[in-house]
């Protein structure tokens, strides 16, 4: 099962008066000058920049609820402060390019605090401080080298060592003045004011996959056709991922949150270099605490919920935890988004689709920079960053190593599948689990709830044909290609299938 986060405790707002939906009578307009395909904060800010650059017709459409992905989901750090990518982006790219992701990112920030403020969105905007931190101190050199790479590309960063966590730590790198804020309270904000000013906004409305490109410039959606100048497609994982091979340069990793009530306040950001590293925020209750990161269908034996439960409780004895939940985020070899045209799109739009995906777990600060590449690029303007985000770009020295690592595990997923299966039969598999099983001389995956009953899936992902891995922290059936999940009843969770599992179920 999806947990809920403590931001959806906030419901979003009516849209046209229909409590949160579009009403199943509206129609699409037969025509768009832009559709943005994805109402995530990508989406909308993308739609709210171009209002403000160019005063296009625009249309936002999402196969689910507004802002119900990635946005819902994630712990809402506003921060140019992306781990240890600076130092690398230096080596890698040079100066000149690390400076303008730098300064792309930390415009990103103050984008955000100008327009809380301009539409007056009561969001639980709080400027704080950005904190990497290492508990050993091997690292600590490592960290004075990030924050050499911060000062060379015009970011403030200072080395400390006391911080307000609960242990000690060897070093810690400080960047001033980035934020956290309540994502869908900014959505909100950001959602009244597109409609006021002509943004049509329909969830519940999924895209099409296009086969043979998008002829005519029309789109197909479960609501009918659209037309349109321009479509954008912020759908975190691209939908459309054959043409550009983003299924070869995009994987999926999820990370565990927990909401700790009865803890001592937090001011700052915090976020630990090592490989068991934790991160910690503040919120209007306690704290966030977070962890467990790996790649999606790659969860193994580890109950992450059950660790970090275990920690928080060394640290904090009388910590209440309020909820709990995971994020996927998707990333890229060279740890830099994909924001611009899309990549070898077919079709009479083949040059007006435009992409953004691959956020490398810092998705507010990069919806932000995507909404003004984006906006740029649809109206034919400049921006000089352009080269750095660019679909097309290619950076061999970035990610040659990422990259082989990624390709060799595709191919031992594909090829390893099912080479053990579980022993259990359907009399004595356990209530409550998922296991690849040979059922009547078929692999299945199945899954036996509470009342006896067995649900089975075809236990193979309907994006490319990788087999699945069984979730426990989730109750979900996971693809350990590309990130795909589906609940126990071959029900979509995620993409970038689009299509659920083959499935039944036994009494």
């Amino acid at each position: 099962m999806d947990y809920p986060s403590i931001w959806q405790d906030f419901k979003l707002p009516a849209i046209a008066g229909a409590g949160g939906e579009a009403p199943p009578s509206s129609r699409l307009p037969e025509k768009t000058d832009v559709l943005i395909i994805g109402a995530g904060l990508c989406g909308l800010l993308t739609a709210y920049r171009l209002l403000e650059k160019g005063g296009a017709a625009v249309t936002v459409i999402d196969a689910g609820p507004l802002c119900g992905g990635a946005t819902s989901h994630t712990t809402a750090k506003i921060t140019a402060q992306h781990g240890l990518l600076y130092d690398r982006l230096i080596q890698g790219l040079g100066r000149e390019k690390a400076w303008l992701y730098a300064q792309a990112n930390a415009g990103a920030v103050e984008e955000y605090v100008r327009i809380a403020g301009q539409l007056a969105i009561d969001c639980e905007l709080h400027r704080c401080s950005s904190v990497l931190y290492t508990t050993r101190g091997k690292e600590k050199k490592t960290l004075e080298r990030e924050g050499e790479a911060c000062l060379r590309v015009g970011l403030p960063a200072a080395m400390e060592r006391q911080t307000e966590l609960p242990f000690a730590v060897a070093g810690s790198l400080w960047m001033e003045n980035q934020a956290c804020f309540h994502p869908l309270k900014f959505a909100a904000g950001l959602i009244g004011h597109l409609e006021r000013a002509g943004v049509r906004l329909f969830p519940h409305t999924r895209a099409e996959h296009p086969k043979d490109g998008w002829r005519e410039g029309v789109v197909h959606t479960s609501r009918g056709k659209i037309a349109a100048d321009a479509v954008v497609v912020a759908t975190h994982f691209p939908f459309m991922d054959k043409p550009g091979f983003y299924f070869a340069r995009v994987w999926q990793e999820r990370s565990y949150v927990l909401a700790l009530r009865n803890v001592p306040e937090l001011e700052h950001l915090y976020y630990g270099i090592d490989d068991d590293g934790y991160s910690f925020r503040p919120w209007a209750h306690g704290i966030l605490l977070g962890g467990g990161g790996h790649k999606s269908g790659h969860e193994g034996k580890t109950r992450h919920y059950e660790r970090l439960e275990a920690v928080s409780g060394q640290w904090f004895p009388y910590r209440e935890a309020a909820a709990q939940w995971s994020a996927q985020d998707c990333m890229t070899h060279d740890g830099i988004p994909y924001i611009g045209r899309y990549r070898q799109a077919e079709g009479a739009l083949s040059s007006r689709v435009f992409v953004a995906t691959g956020f490398n777990k810092w998705g507010m600060t990069s919806s932000m920079v995507a909404a003004d590449l984006l906006s740029d690029a649809v109206l034919g303007g400049e921006n000089e960053a352009e080269q750095v985000f660019s679909p097309s770009r290619f950076n061999p020295g970035m990610k040659a190593k990422s990259f082989l690592a990624e390709s060799a595990d595709m191919l031992a997923n594909y090829i390893g599948g099912y080479i053990e299966l579980a022993a259990d039969t359907a009399e004595t598999l356990p209530v409550g689990v998922g296991k690849v099983l040979t059922l009547e001389g078929r692999k299945v995956g199945a899954y036996k709830d509470t009342d006896g009953t067995i649900y089975t899936v075809n236990p193979v992902c309907t994006h490319l044909g990788c087999p699945l891995e069984w979730n426990a922290d989730e109750g979900s059936w996971d693809c350990p290609c590309h990130g795909s999940r589906y609940d126990y009843t071959g029900r979509l969770l995620s993409g970038p299938a689009i299509e659920p599992l083959e499935s039944g179920r036994r009494d």
